[in-house]
């Protein structure tokens, strides 16, 4: 039965005897067909509620990934290329930021250092003098790998460098304004190395 005809059938149930004379056995008749109606529409009323709660999603937490570039050193002594997501997600049960925003904490770290690297200016093959993070702030710089491939940061951009063994890479300041990074440095733990395998053929 639709509702609109379960909502006439009540009107008309619930609509006053018109005549004073009614008989008892209609009285209970009438008193039934109410209790009747009103349990049909209780329970299609609890069912529609059920079927809405049941589809309703439960809020997932909030996730997202920032991708960057990786610069380690093979198993040939060859430095390559790889491309990772950094993921950054909330933390249950924490306070301040990151129970309000998707974060990904380094941990502690010192020797946090700003570079300039002049315009137009080459470091020839260097190897990272630690596992750091090198995030530039300002100009455009080109890195050369041992294999050859090359990366552009821009502002903005970062990379992971993890080659401080083997032949290491080139770094080369481009455009005229003068490239200034910030190298960060980052302890084995946090952002963990990938195995080479999975990222010599990364672009």
């Amino acid at each position: 039965m639709a509702r609109n005809e379960q909502l006439d059938v009540t009107c008309r149930v619930l609509r006053p005897a018109r005549t004073r004379g009614a008989r008892p056995g209609l009285r209970m008749l009438r008193a039934v067909a109410i209790s009747l109606v009103a349990a049909l529409l209780g329970v299609g009323s609890a069912r529609v509620l059920a079927q809405a709660s049941s589809k309703e999603p439960a809020d997932a937490p909030a996730v997202s990934t920032v991708l960057y570039t990786r610069l380690y050193t093979g198993t040939d002594g060859t430095s390559h290329f790889a491309r990772e997501r950094l993921t950054l997600a909330l933390v249950p049960g924490a306070q301040g930021l990151a129970a309000r925003l998707p974060v990904n904490r380094l941990g502690d770290v010192k020797d946090v250092t700003f570079a300039q690297l002049k315009a137009g200016e080459t470091e020839d093959w260097h190897v990272a003098p630690r596992r750091q993070l090198m995030l530039c702030v300002q100009g455009l710089v080109e890195i050369t790998a041992g294999d050859g491939q090359k990366r552009l940061l821009k502002p903005g951009q970062f990379m992971l460098l993890e080659d401080t063994s083997g032949k290491g890479h080139i770094t080369r300041s481009l455009g005229p304004v003068d490239h200034v990074a910030l190298a960060i440095p980052l302890p084995e733990a946090v952002l963990a190395k990938q195995r080479p395998a999975s990222a010599v053929s990364s672009k």
